[in-house]
C-alpha cells in the first residue's frame, strides 16, 4: 500500500505541477493580454481623391504598427511621393484603445491615423485584420492592416 500511495501522491504532484506552470504562463504580465496585441503591416492601402485612385503599397508606401500590450504603439509609415504630393515618413509612437469590435489609434504624429477607426475582422484561419476605411480632408483612405504572420 506505500508504494501504491507514493504512486499516487507522485501523480497527484505532477497533476499540481502543469496546473500552475499553465496558469503562471497565464498571468504572466509580459504576455499579451488581448489576441490583437502584435505587429501589423499594410496588406492594403488606396487612396481615391481628385487626382483619382492611386495604389499606396505599389507606389512605394509602407506601414508597419505595433500594438503593445500595455496599451502602447510604435512603428513606422513611408508615404511616397505620388500625385504631386512629397514622400513623407512618420513615427507611430503613441496608444491604441480597443471598444467593441474597434481599434482606435492616438499617435504623436499627426496622420490620417488618428482620425480612422479600425474595424477587427478575423477570418476563420485566426488572420486579424484591422480595416479602415475614412474620408479624411477630401481623400477616402482604405487602409487593411494584416497582423504579422499572416501575411
Amino acid at each position: 500500500m506505500g508504494v501504491s500511495m507514493n504512486l499516487s501522491l507522485a501523480k497527484s504532484f505532477a497533476a499540481l505541477a502543469i496546473v500552475s506552470a499553465i496558469a503562471a504562463c497565464g498571468s504572466d504580465s509580459t504576455g499579451p493580454s488581448s489576441p490583437l496585441v502584435g505587429s501589423y503591416t499594410a496588406f492594403q492601402f488606396v487612396t481615391t481623391g481628385g487626382s483619382g485612385q492611386t495604389n499606396q503599397l505599389t507606389a512605394g508606401s509602407t506601414v508597419q504598427l505595433t500594438l503593445n500590450a500595455n496599451g502602447s504603439t510604435s512603428g513606422h509609415m513611408h508615404l511616397a511621393a505620388t500625385n504631386g504630393n512629397p514622400a513623407a515618413d512618420f513615427d507611430l509612437a503613441g496608444a491604441w484603445q480597443q471598444t467593441g469590435n474597434v481599434v482606435d489609434l492616438t499617435q504623436t504624429a499627426d496622420t490620417f491615423l488618428r482620425d480612422m477607426a479600425f474595424a477587427v475582422q478575423l477570418s476563420g484561419t485566426g488572420v486579424v485584420d484591422l480595416v479602415g476605411d475614412q474620408v479624411v480632408s477630401g481623400t477616402r483612405v482604405q487602409l487593411t492592416l494584416r497582423q504579422a504572420g499572416a501575411l
